[in-house]
């Protein structure tokens, strides 16, 4: 086969790629309309996500995944901590955490997130709220490439299934799962 008959092809794929990248950027959804800070503070459980496999990398052999929010020392403006807290493949596993520090608080409900100073920033979203339950959307444009999460949090370990289906529908009519990702339920069950 010759460079010629292969042309067709190849501007076919690089045209797909494109496309493909555009088609992932991040979504800046608005906040949750009822959003406070209170409403927001303290112990989730994670009890599922979607995430590409960026967003997975902390998260990839977690199980009994929790967030613990609260506001930064000596901080007024809407600055906090996220505390990730999981145990590695099974509830009696290796405890692992990552504290992930959400800033620039604008407008109330959505920050920019970062780990650790290497890692790429990302957009940090609570798009839904209420005394029990809250999702969270993150997502990153960089290095060429779309990274995003979508949690389901609460406020118990085993909430009812109904309403966080209700909430995965939710987020999924936002238009926020781009690469049409499947959710999965995060291990609670043994945890506590």
């Amino acid at each position: 086969m010759t460079f010629t008959n292969l042309l067709p092809f190849l501007l076919i794929l690089v045209y797909s790629e494109v496309v493909a990248l555009v088609h992932r950027k991040c979504i800046s959804p608005s906040p949750s309309s009822n959003f406070t800070l209170d409403g927001y503070y303290g112990l989730w459980f994670e009890v599922g996500k979607i995430q590409t496999f960026g967003g997975a990398l902390l998260q990839r052999h977690c199980v009994c995944t929790t967030v613990q929010v609260a506001p930064k020392t000596n901080r007024t403006n809407g600055d906090c901590t996220a505390v990730n807290s999981c145990r590695k493949l099974k509830p009696q596993g290796q405890y692992l955490n990552a504290t992930g520090y959400l800033e620039n608080m604008n407008p109330p409900g959505k920050w920019k997130q970062w780990f650790f100073v290497f890692a790429p920033e990302a957009d940090y979203t609570v798009i839904y709220l209420d005394k029990d339950f809250a999702v969270e959307y993150d997502c990153s444009d960089k290095l060429g490439m779309t990274n995003y999460c979508i949690h389901i949090l609460a406020r118990v370990p085993n909430p009812d299934p109904t309403k966080v289906q209700s909430l995965v529908e939710f987020a999924e009519g936002l238009g926020l799962n781009k690469s049409k990702l499947r959710y999965k339920e995060t291990k609670q069950r043994g945890c506590w």
